[in-house]
């Protein structure tokens, strides 16, 4: 059973190898990075009308509170004209605080609108990016197709003899061998010796076997290592 196990395997990198050089393709690295763009492209654009709302919020609190200096300020507009001493005083000391409330408020909307302008900048470059971005997932999506339909016979020649090794291995090994090959990473399946004495560790990660996992081992002749989840078989 582990000879027929390692014989698929074996196979079934030949399988990985087109899988893998699809992969490394330029047609599917454009393909991909254009859908990765895409699938957070809305999260994106929601975060950037949030953002204007709050700005554009704050810009309106801006005007009213410009426009309520505004009426303080006409106020004293006469203030020059006014003909007791200290009201005089008074009303020019009220005249340079509105000054000065003026000048802080003047300076906080000209900050807040280079921001409300630097938002609308980038939310336009979004919104470029994003149409370039669907004509190159849909340009590259059709050239993957087509480079995935070259390899399609010799897959369908591999996954023939895949089909006809496994029909020699139990079924629960080949679930088992299935499910880890999800991982995408090879080797899946080691052999190893076990030793008449001392301790004994995975082929593939030199993780030690506690003494459940060795029992387990010696028993079936097979475990899955509990720390890679590599398929470890006793040598025969």
């Amino acid at each position: 059973m582990l000879q027929k196990l390692m014989e698929y395997q074996e196979v079934d990198k030949k399988l990985k190898a087109i899988e893998d050089s699809l992969k490394a393709s330029e047609e599917f690295k454009k393909y991909a990075q254009a859908s990765k763009f895409l699938r957070t492209f809305n999260d994106s654009k929601e975060q950037y009308d949030e953002r204007a709302k709050s700005l554009l919020s704050a810009m309106s609190e801006l005007d009213k509170s410009y426009a309520a200096l505004k009426e303080e300020q006409a106020d004293f507009a006469d203030a020059g004209n006014a003909e007791d001493l200290s009201g005089v005083s008074y009303l020019k000391k009220k005249s340079q605080e509105l000054s000065k409330k003026f000048a802080a408020l003047e300076n906080e909307i000209q900050r807040l609108t280079a921001e409300i302008n630097e938002v609308v900048a980038q939310y336009k470059k979004l919104l470029a990016t994003a149409k370039m971005m669907m004509e190159q997932r849909d340009e590259y999506k059709v050239k993957y197709e087509e480079l995935c339909k070259g390899k399609d016979a010799e897959k369908a020649a591999i996954n023939a003899k895949l089909d006809e090794i496994a029909k020699d291995i139990p079924k629960e090994y080949m679930e088992k061998y299935r499910e880890r090959r999800k991982d995408n990473k090879f080797p899946i399946c080691y052999e190893i010796d076990i030793p008449q004495k001392g301790s004994v560790h995975c082929s593939a990660c030199g993780t030690e076997f506690s003494s459940l996992q060795l029992s387990n081992l010696k028993q079936n002749g097979f475990i899955e290592c509990e720390n890679c989840r590599k398929l470890i078989f006793v040598k025969k």
